[in-house]
């Protein structure tokens, strides 16, 4: 039995079928799935329903919308979790509670390393480490091109079964081979529904697939529109083709956005029309009222960002996202929001100020402003510097860190050491001088001047970029540090806050305005992927908006995006 869904009403009804593979670009989705599921447990006495979507936090949300529709006293016959969680308890299931030991990143990773070192390649350990995520992602063994990694493989897998644990893309693949070799059963339910089938790779499609087959009634829920992680082994809209066709299934489009207004929805579908391989869908928007739309052109990256303030200030009581293709571009942004006033959060990765050119900056100026050795320490180590040697002095002496400059110089190992510690001291001198007469942006000039010699050319615009910023703000150095760099780990969500995060982060989100930044030929579409997944990472970006889109580019970092003429905006 499958479902049929009127997308404008809460309401089901049965129909005969075995799979329901519904496209869903809005943001109704969600109560489309829980409804289902909800009618399934209230309409039948018997069976258990499971859903499956790939975080913990989606999965908890699936559970209470469910419960909401069908009632509490219906709870012991749900579950709901990711493909990982739900493995294990499979697992645990099948080998009687005594299953292989699941090793946690940092053990994977040393594991992983010694197998590399062992083979004593020419590989690049990240190198390695995304050639296996590559065949755990596959149900059948795959033959590497290189024999090196062959013999890394080999030996970590060999590894793996003498010590009898798991890695983590273990998990859903061991739980694949049992159910096709009969020694695991499958998960003991009537249903099963997954959310955001679109990002399938091929190992979780063939689980889901061995529980059809062994009779499971199964509704996948996706939108092939925002497929947008090929790079991590998903499988898309051939996925969602290939699991409709093999337990036969009937398929609906639920047509309905109910986040956008008319104008940005209408530029998303003219956009992500232009991608041949999607099926089929007339997108309508619930919403009557139209939005708005704006295109920013302007002369720097420097002028986007005071773009972005202004339009930010002069709207502050909007809930606003800035969306960059890359972090690394979120760094700017979140450079200019950092002296603003502007409050912001960010989500997903690493903070400027806590990055490898950030983090040294900021530890070299406060070594200058309270006479600490740690910050003196990280930068002699980001210059190039021995860290052995580094440790090693650091914890021979101590004192001022002028004396402990003189110290090192005194044991220098050789002469190229000698002549960085040299300069190193004498600015060292200089800028504490500068310092205690308040001259702040003299020592922050300095600081950039010397650590420049040592970056590579992006960390050395980024570098540029962090003096400028704390150069625009008031009070001593120690005043500006503290600003800057205030932990933010532990506060509580601030209330307005912009949103600093990928886009590829922001799916499955929504605001009431977004500002997607850096528009630009390189950027968006960006040259490491595809022309078809950019386009489709460009329309979930402007599909997060609920009222306003804000669009921006720089003409001195190439040209215009050609997604803004598809979009026609």
């Amino acid at each position: 039995m499958a479902l049929e869904l009127n997308p404008f009403q809460d309401r089901a009804v049965t129909a005969p079928g075995h799979v329901t593979v519904l496209a869903c670009p809005g943001s109704g989705k969600t109560r489309v799935l829980s409804t289902r599921a909800g009618h399934l447990i209230a309409t039948h006495e018997l069976g258990r329903l499971c859903a499956v979507t790939f975080t913990r936090d989606a999965a908890g949300e699936l559970l209470e919308r469910i419960i909401d529709t069908c009632g509490k006293e219906n709870t012991r016959r749900l579950a709901a979790g990711t493909f990982h969680s739900l493995a294990i308890d499979q697992i645990k299931r099948n080998t009687k509670g005594r299953p292989p030991k699941l090793m946690n990143d940092i053990e994977r990773n040393q594991l992983l390393k010694r197998c590399w070192r062992e083979n004593d390649t020419g590989l690049k350990f990240d190198e390695v480490q995304k050639e296996i995520d590559r065949a755990k992602a596959h149900v059948a063994p795959i033959a590497f091109q290189d024999l090196a990694m062959q013999r890394i493989y080999d030996s970590y897998a060999a590894i793996l079964e003498s010590e009898n644990v798991m890695e983590f893309g273990d998990l859903v693949l061991r739980c694949v081979h049992g159910m096709r070799d009969g020694s695991f059963a499958p998960l003991p339910i009537k249903w099963m529904l997954v959310d955001e089938a679109q990002d399938m790779d091929e190992v979780q499609m063939q689980w889901i697939l061995a529980h059809g087959l062994a009779g499971v009634e199964i509704t996948l829920v996706g939108d092939d529109d925002q497929s947008l992680y090929s790079f991590r082994h998903a499988l898309g809209y051939e996925g969602l083709q290939e699991a409709s066709l093999a337990l036969g299934s009937m398929e609906l489009t639920l047509p309905v956005n109910y986040r956008c207004a008319p104008n940005i929805l209408a530029s998303a579908a003219k956009l992500i029309g232009k991608n041949a391989n999607r099926a089929a869908k007339n997108i309508q928007a619930f919403k009557e009222e139209d939005g708005e739309i704006a295109v920013h052109r302007l002369p720097t990256r420097q002028d986007e960002m005071d773009a972005l303030l202004k339009t930010l200030r002069d709207n502050k009581n909007e809930q606003w996202a800035v969306l960059g293709r890359t972090n690394a571009l979120l760094d700017l942004a979140e450079i200019a929001l950092s002296t603003s006033g502007i409050p912001y959060e960010r989500s997903g990765g690493k903070s400027v100020w806590d990055q490898a050119v950030g983090g040294v900056f900021a530890g070299l100026l406060r070594s200058i402003s309270d006479d600490t050795w740690t910050g003196v320490a990280n930068s002699l180590s980001f210059c190039g510097m021995d860290a052995g040697w580094i440790n090693e002095h650091s914890r021979a002496s101590s004192g001022r860190c002028l004396d402990r400059l003189d110290a090192a110089l005194s044991k220098a190992p050789d002469e190229k050491l000698a002549r960085a510690l040299t300069g190193l001291r004498e600015g060292f001198l200089s800028w504490s001088e500068q310092a205690n007469k308040g001259r702040t942006s003299l020592v922050v000039h300095g600081v950039t001047g010397y650590l420049a010699r040592y970056c590579k050319s992006s960390q050395a615009d980024l570098l540029k970029s962090l003096a400028e910023s704390i150069c625009r703000l008031n009070g001593s150095l120690a005043q500006r540090l503290n600003y800057l760099t205030r932990d933010s780990k532990n506060k509580e969500p601030t209330p307005g806050a912009v949103q600093l995060m990928t886009l590829h982060s922001s799916k499955g989100l929504e605001f009431e305005s977004v500002w997607i930044m850096a528009v630009e030929e390189g950027n968006l579409p960006h040259t490491d992927s595809t022309e078809d997944e950019e386009r489709r990472l460009m329309y979930v970006g402007m599909t997060r908006a609920k009222r306003r889109l804000a669009v921006s580019g720089a003409l001195a970092e190439g040209l215009e995006s050609r997604f803004l003429e598809e979009a026609g905006i």
